[in-house]
């Protein structure tokens, strides 16, 4: 089985970083987090469980948690969803999760309809995952 490497609190506040950089956007702090907001959720990506499975069964779902989780909380003050699409993708490509070229639009779509959608996890993680899949050279 191989070993899964997950994304970290300091790996999310450089993405985000980066994602300003590059598009351009506003950093209020150092590490931009909004106030009031943690990167708590991180860790409970990987450990949570209920009645003793994982609460995310596999790396889509779980890249699709990273997405939900920082673009629906409003993590930090700018770059959500660039931070929370990058985030997953970043995370399934370094576990060995290649994807066919990206069509801009359709994934700009696709991220700002996560944005506008359902609030829900347990309707929106499934959806996201499976788009990764999707979007997967398996």
């Amino acid at each position: 089985m191989k070993t899964i490497r997950f994304v970290t609190k300091r790996m999310l506040v450089t993405i985000n970083h980066l994602s300003i950089n590059m598009a351009g956007g506003a950093r209020l702090a150092q590490n931009n987090l909004r106030e009031g907001q943690t990167l708590g959720f991180v860790e409970r990506i990987h450990t949570n469980e209920f009645f003793g499975q994982p609460l995310f069964p596999d790396i889509f779902h779980q890249a699709g948690a990273y997405m939900f989780y920082i673009i629906k909380n409003h993590t930090f003050n700018d770059g959500n969803k660039r931070t929370g699409l990058a985030a997953a993708i970043a995370f399934l490509e370094w576990n060995h999760v290649h994807f066919m070229p990206f069509e801009e639009d359709k994934v700009f779509d696709f991220v700002m309809d996560v944005a506008a959608g359902s609030n829900d996890p347990d309707v929106a993680i499934p959806r996201i995952a499976a788009w990764f899949q999707s979007m997967s050279l398996h």
